[in-house]
């Protein structure tokens, strides 16, 4: 295997793997189902509630709307607040959970999370709901990185594409369990006591997750906190970083910011569905996304385990699902449903970004690397949810629904910007996607 070193002034960072020579993966080691049970399990549980909260205001939007008279532009802010804080959160916890281990911190963090829904359920007005939404991002930030960084202490690395899809599975569930079952929750409950629900589930992740995980020393940065931030700067100033990242921003970032919120919102004003209906179209268009999960990454590994490189399997799904977003952007009410499945299915192959940035950067950078594509990941998807409704808001707004041109013109602007970033990972890594990583000619 060929290595690279990366040096910034005196500190020596780690070895880069250069991504094209991984190693033969043809026969990966096994897992052991006992300790597979105690990490995985505990994380989905946390990453299950990280998904219910980020997509559980496309249900209850019109209570929300209703009770506080909140415009397009509002709501869209009020969504996005959970992305500032999640965005925001991402470098700091990543290096606490290079130094301190995923299990601590998710675990302190989930209870973050459960004060915010907490906080959110006794709003009174608009800077309460703000308060409890910034404060259940913060919570939730590191469930899905956790689990990647937990991946890579506990299991053989050619096995975390696998793990990550399946991970993200758990993800769309809790997105399935935002929609139909929330919208059914509501029907014997108010918007506020399912928010009390929703603390106690997080208050039992975080348990499971600090008392179920087993503790396992991984090597320790040793450094002070500025040569830590000057790690963080080197990733940010690394070609390959950008160049992956930039089509998972754009690609997964828009496809989290539009099923977060506004595909509830489209279904109703374009497709003309009721409450009901749209909360089983987004229980269906979710479980999508989980489907795309397990099958980009079981499909990743045994490609590569074929020769073929992981990063044309990523650049495949991002323009699949660049293409499937088309439909939607042109407002197509026919076959509506299959083209927003196909959208959040093929946007899952954005996560493929995740393993493929970690086997660049050294194992104990790893908490570093995916927080810094988070940052950068779910600092879009605030600008999404936010810029949307902002534009929604420039048209008029008649008995309750938003105008169908307002939805072609916001999503026609973050359709470009998807085409865009694939180009741009064409260009930037076609000479590193047809070469094979089995060592064959």
């Amino acid at each position: 295997m060929t290595m690279r070193y990366t040096r910034l002034s005196s500190v020596t960072l780690s070895f880069v793997q250069e991504p094209a020579l991984i190693a033969n993966a043809s026969a990966p080691a096994p897992i052991s189902t006992r300790v597979l049970a105690a990490v995985f399990l505990p994380f989905a549980a946390g990453y299950f509630c990280s998904f219910l909260f980020r997509n559980v205001n496309s249900v209850v939007f019109p209570e929300l709307t209703q009770q506080f008279g909140l415009s397009p532009g509002t709501l869209g802010l009020l969504t996005s607040a959970y992305f500032v804080t999640f965005a925001a959160a991402q470098l700091p916890l990543g290096i606490l959970m290079d130094r301190y281990g995923p299990r601590r911190v998710n675990a302190s963090m989930l209870l973050v999370a459960a004060v915010g829904a907490l906080v959110f359920s006794q709003a009174a007005g608009m800077p309460g709901l703000l308060l409890g939404r910034a404060l259940l991002g913060m919570g939730v930030a590191v469930c899905l990185m956790s689990s990647m960084t937990a991946f890579v202490i506990w299991f053989p690395r050619e096995r975390t594409a696998t793990l990550f899809g399946w991970m993200l599975l758990v993800g769309s569930c809790g997105a399935l369990a935002a929609t139909k079952p929330v919208e059914m929750l509501l029907r014997v409950m108010d918007w506020r006591s399912v928010f009390l629900l929703f603390a106690a589930m997080a208050v039992l992740a975080s348990m499971a997750i600090f008392l179920i995980v087993p503790e396992k020393t991984a090597a320790k940065p040793g450094t002070t906190l500025r040569e830590q931030l000057m790690v963080i700067r080197s990733i940010f100033r690394h070609r390959s970083f950008w160049s992956i990242s930039f089509a998972a921003t754009f690609v997964q970032g828009v496809a989290i910011g539009l099923l977060g919120l506004w595909a509830g919102p489209w279904m109703r004003d374009v497709a003309g569905l009721d409450r009901a209906g749209m909360a089983e179209q987004l229980l269906i268009v979710a479980a999508a996304f989980g489907v795309g999960g397990v099958c980009c990454g079981v499909l990743s590994d045994r490609l590569a385990r074929r020769g073929v490189s992981p990063v044309l399997t990523y650049f495949a799904g991002c323009l699949a699902c660049t293409v499937a977003l088309l439909p939607i952007v042109l407002g197509q009410r026919s076959g509506a449903l299959v083209f927003w499945a196909l959208f959040l299915g093929f946007s899952a192959f954005g996560s493929l970004s995740y393993p493929v940035l970690a086997t660049r950067f050294a194992p104990e950078m790893t908490g570093r690397v995916v927080t810094a594509l988070n940052l950068v990941m779910f600092s879009l998807a605030f600008v999404v949810q936010f810029g949307v409704g902002v534009i929604i808001n420039l048209w008029p707004v008649l008995d309750g629904r938003y105008a169908v041109d307002g939805y072609r013109a916001a999503f026609a602007l973050c359709w470009v910007l998807q085409v865009a970033s694939v180009v741009w990972l064409w260009f930037a890594e076609r000479g590193v996607m047809f070469r094979r990583t089995d060592g064959a000619a």
